[in-house]
């Protein structure tokens, strides 16, 4: 079975929405973990990683785009978490900027790092089954 390159991309951002969504409710629910906070901030470059190693083509390019839904989702459920009401560490219009700015600054290096990861694995498996 071969997987599309909107397939892949998908399952990256599959799995940063559910990190993040799991995140919002911990929130919602007053239940901070550590674990959880690390998965968050871990997510981009396991994302990546995925996306690239499973990309047919322009791996890096698919795993980097990875940073467009970290980005966009720490934005707005940062605004959603401060619409309901919640305190939050950037508020407002130039919080919002603030994060935009840091997630996609953090988010482009996990991504990067992620990516070259997915790739370098991809090629060495398919070295692996050409060589057996």
């Amino acid at each position: 079975m071969t997987i599309t390159s909107f397939r892949a991309w998908s399952v990256g951002a599959g799995i940063i929405t559910l990190v993040y969504a799991a995140w919002f409710i911990s929130l919602q629910a007053s239940q901070y973990s550590e674990a959880l906070a690390f998965l968050l901030w871990l997510s981009p470059l396991v994302a990546a990683l995925v996306s690239a190693y499973f990309a047919p083509r322009r791996k890096v390019l698919l795993g980097m785009s990875m940073v467009l839904p970290t980005t966009i989702l720490a934005v707005a459920l940062n605004a959603i978490y401060q619409w309901l009401g919640n305190a939050v560490d950037f508020p407002g219009i130039r919080g919002g900027l603030i994060l935009f700015t840091t997630t996609l600054v953090y988010s482009g290096i996990l991504c990067g790092l992620g990516s070259m990861a997915g790739l370098v694995l991809a090629k060495k498996f398919r070295d692996e089954v050409e060589h057996t």
